[in-house]
């Protein structure tokens, strides 16, 4: 019979192969970004500023179960709490085909932001969890997430360009698919094993106490000069990639691009945000300590530019031009996510992880939705062009001051960093006295 220590390996083993299966289906929705902004305003009659309002309430609901999801993963574990997050996924989406009226729609969200705050904080820390404790821990787990996620963008192109093309047809058609990849990532979730075997029962914490380890573990990443700097970093470049997703599908309807183009526009830059997610060691590699900078100053200058053609009627060289713009801000997307998610986790155990993934999100839900209810309101006073303008000029301006003030904080060789920052580090390197 099989050791406690022989099932534990084996069963970290079994998620670490389950892992890119699951990531390519469950990441995010499929089937559902190419044309959700049309669903919303199309079939069921929202207007663009409603939509942009929902993401912001979105975001919000998002950050208020950052607290309630953080407790609950402690409580039920992350592979238990995976399941519960996924199902809450595949609710959303079967009520959003058949909901009728606004209200309906933000509570919806209100659901969606909770199973959304879960698998957040979940997923990438059950590949991480699974993997052996070693110095190349994290270029392990960013070699196998970038695959993971650029098997997902390619599967992702596949499925806008047919939601595309299914939505002329009956705009109903994408949801349904959208709704069916739910229910196969709920299936796939229970397959994860616990990567923590319990030998003896433990009494729940209290709440007061729990809140206190939460203050404590949250007073630790602001006390890191490195924690603060990449959490207010991904705050803002987070906060800008999520906020303009429909901007990016009103601008297409704004400069008249044909309905059944969108799933095909979207599936090119799913396959562009692929390749270069498969090759974030060498971006990492190449662009070294200038790599945040690189990716973050891509995204926001381009939403600039993005601004001032789409004041223009539609024509083949502006069409081109919008396209590859869109196409420079998911090339960054890609790396971005998986580095910024290695960068954040290095110095840092399985305790201190959910956490810090906590306050990541928190940070960024509240910057999202800043930036969504931004251009909600800018949305109802002036074009998508003009909108994107002005959010690429606030957000430069940020990514500037922000890289300026990690200069000296983030990048560094271990053995520079304060004993603060590697505080919770499992190899913690011999310090210069």
């Amino acid at each position: 019979m099989a050791t406690t220590k022989e099932k534990l390996i084996k069963h970290k083993k079994r998620n670490v192969r389950l892992f890119p299966l699951y990531k390519m289906v469950s990441w995010d929705l499929l089937f559902y970004y190419p044309i959700i902004f049309l669903f919303l305003t199309q079939v069921k009659g929202f207007s663009s500023a409603q939509v942009l309002f929902s993401d912001a309430f979105y975001t919000l609901s998002n950050t208020f179960w950052q607290i309630p999801v953080t407790r609950l993963v402690d409580r039920i574990g992350k592979k238990n709490s995976l399941v519960v997050g996924n199902i809450l996924y595949a609710a959303s989406i079967f009520s959003m085909i058949f909901m009728q009226e606004y209200y309906e729609l933000l509570l919806i969200q209100f659901i969606y932001a909770l199973g959304y705050s879960i698998k957040g904080i979940c997923e990438a820390n059950i590949l991480y969890d699974s993997l052996p404790r070693s110095t190349k821990r994290g270029k392990v787990f960013s070699t196998i997430d970038g695959k993971s996620t650029s098997y997902f963008y390619i599967f992702e192109a596949i499925a806008s360009t047919i939601a595309g093309f299914t939505f002329v047809i009956n705009g109903y058609i994408p949801m349904v698919l959208c709704f069916l990849c739910c229910v196969a990532s709920t299936i796939i979730s229970f397959k994860f094993r616990h990567t923590t075997i319990v030998q003896n029962k433990v009494e729940p914490i209290k709440f007061t106490k729990y809140m206190e380890q939460l203050r404590t573990s949250f007073r630790y990443c602001l006390k890191s000069k490195r924690l603060k700097s990449l959490i207010m970093f991904n705050a803002l470049l987070t906060g800008t990639i999520i906020g303009i997703v429909n901007l990016r599908s009103s601008i297409l309807e704004e400069v008249g691009v044909p309905e059944q183009y969108f799933g095909i526009i979207f599936a090119i830059l799913q396959i562009t945000v692929a390749i270069f997610t498969r090759n974030t060691d060498k971006i990492q590699d190449g662009l070294k300590n200038r790599t945040l900078a690189w990716l973050g100053l891509s995204t926001t200058i381009s939403c600039i530019v993005i601004g001032f053609v789409g004041q223009d009627e539609l024509s083949k060289s502006s069409f081109i031009l919008i396209v590859t713009l869109l196409a420079i801000q998911y090339m960054s997307k890609g790396p971005y996510m998986g580095l910024i998610t290695r960068y954040l986790n290095n110095f840092t155990n399985r305790h201190i992880r959910p956490k810090i993934s906590a306050l990541r999100y928190l940070t960024a839900n509240l910057s999202t939705a800043i930036i969504s209810l931004i251009c909600s309101g800018l949305l109802s006073i002036t074009t998508t062009a003009t909108t994107f303008t002005i959010i690429g000029c606030i957000t430069t301006i940020g990514i500037v001051l922000l890289l300026d003030y990690m200069r000296d904080k983030v990048g560094l060789k271990p053995e520079e960093y304060s004993k603060e920052d590697i505080r919770y580090s499992i190899n913690k390197p011999e310090l210069k006295k």
